[in-house]
């Protein structure tokens, strides 16, 4: 959610918009759409039961990963990133081994824990078998080392790799998904084996223009405090993890996997997984095409402090996040049947309750974005006391997703996630206010 970079500072810079980062913004909004067009795909290709039992497998292979592997959170990566940008190029070789070597010890330990976990929940969830639950954590595998090469060109300030890198995964994996749809048979299988090929290829590629761009045979090996350093910042996120995968990571799939059948799996993930996208698009088109905008043609365009920046970034987010979302609300069912066919309409009233959240959830990433990068003890207090509000919120989604699961399935399901969602996007904003209050009360 934190994607959002509202630095004051950048604006009294009267420079136009570098075709650069024009063209990189082409590139990622072109990466999107591709990965739009893979679901689609598959969606059609195996119909809504098949499809549902893609989806929750592939969630589950995913959702454990973040915990597990060294880096793969945001924070985590940013935070490791900056570190090894600090240093030079032969101790930032060394420090791509070392986290190299260390995601290999997180592989062998994601592999034993999906295991005994794929083997239990199989007899809970009688729908899913071991063999396509398995199957799933080979595409992530490669994700789990991706993240250590994407860490160390984002050090080296090389985004422009990494978004072709990105454009040229997602590429692959629709051609890939097209052969696939050719296979009698086994269609879940091909598919997932699919990504596993996309994934490991764009990992090899990247591990090339790590070679290419550090010494690698003149590698430093970092020493002890840097290590422990490194490794605090691996790992200090955790907790913050799994409050993010209860509330917004679609935790409540396991709830309905016991309960339903893999077709309303996948009608609520996929609803799920469109609000989570729509959540982004309002933070992504401002920062990348409208602020710049504003500082190019608006040059008397200032804010007074952070406050300010705050209030008036929280009000542009708002104009283009309800727009968008009451668009998607009306048009959803008609979007649905065109894309989809009139056999996914009963996604419709889940995705229409979720993206009501997303409205929340697109003007939380202002608040997240400054309390992430504020570095006073304020700061620190308050991202403390989110955490202790955002355990209330876990725990209330969870008393709260129970019951209306229970009674009312995948509509029951949306509305706790909902519920959830708005509760701790609105605590994001109202302690972010009273850090960035505060601080200018001091200033």
């Amino acid at each position: 959610m934190a994607q959002l970079r509202t630095n004051v500072a950048s604006q009294t810079s009267t420079m136009s918009l570098p075709y650069a980062r024009i063209w990189q913004n082409v590139i990622l909004t072109g990466s999107t759409a591709i990965n739009i067009i893979v679901y689609l795909v598959i969606a059609r290709a195996l119909g809504p039961y098949l499809f549902g039992s893609y989806l929750f497998a592939q969630w589950l292979a995913t959702v454990t990963v973040p915990a597990i592997g060294a880096g793969m959170s945001t924070l985590s990566s940013r935070q490791i990133a900056a570190t090894q940008s600090r240093e030079s190029p032969r101790l930032m070789a060394g420090i791509f081994y070392f986290l190299w070597y260390r995601q290999h010890r997180s592989i062998l330990l994601y592999c034993l824990v999906y295991v005994g976990l794929s083997l239990a929940l199989t007899h809970v969830f009688h729908d899913f078998t071991p063999g396509l639950l398995l199957l799933s954590s080979l595409a992530t595998l490669p994700l789990l080392l991706s993240s250590v090469a994407g860490i160390t060109l984002r050090s080296l300030r090389r985004s422009d790799l990494l978004t072709l890198l990105h454009l040229f995964g997602n590429l692959l994996t629709l051609l890939l998904i097209i052969i696939s749809t050719q296979v009698n048979g086994r269609p879940v299988e091909a598919f997932i084996l699919a990504f596993a090929l996309a994934n490991t290829i764009t990992l090899v590629l990247a591990v090339i223009c790590v070679m290419h761009l550090l010494p690698m045979d003149q590698a430093l090996a970092p020493g002890i405090f840097l290590r422990e350093r490194l490794a605090r910042n691996m790992y200090q996120s955790r907790f913050h993890f799994a409050l993010d995968a209860i509330v917004w990571q679609r935790s409540e799939l396991l709830l309905l996997a016991c309960w339903y059948r893999p077709e309303q799996l996948g009608f609520y993930a996929l609803g799920s997984i469109v609000s989570t996208r729509i959540i982004g698009l309002a933070p992504s088109l401002f920062s990348q095409w409208i602020f710049p905008l504003f500082v190019r043609y608006l040059p008397r365009h200032r804010y007074l402090n952070q406050y300010d920046a705050f209030v008036r970034t929280s009000c542009y987010i708002i104009f283009l996040a309800v727009p968008i979302c009451t668009m998607l609300i009306l048009l959803s069912p008609t979007i649905v049947v065109a894309c989809l066919g009139n056999s996914y309409l009963p996604m419709v009233k889940p995705l229409r309750i979720l993206l009501i959240a997303a409205v929340f959830g697109s003007i939380a990433t202002v608040g997240l974005t400054h309390m992430t990068n504020h570095e006073h003890y304020d700061s620190r207090h308050l991202q403390q006391m989110q955490r202790k509000l955002n355990m209330g919120v876990a725990t209330l989604k969870i008393l709260l997703a129970i019951p209306l699961i229970i009674f009312f399935g995948m509509t029951g399901a949306a509305f706790a996630s909902a519920l959830a969602q708005i509760v701790s996007a609105l605590i994001s904003i109202l302690l972010c206010k009273k850090l960035l209050l505060r601080h200018n009360t001091l200033l």
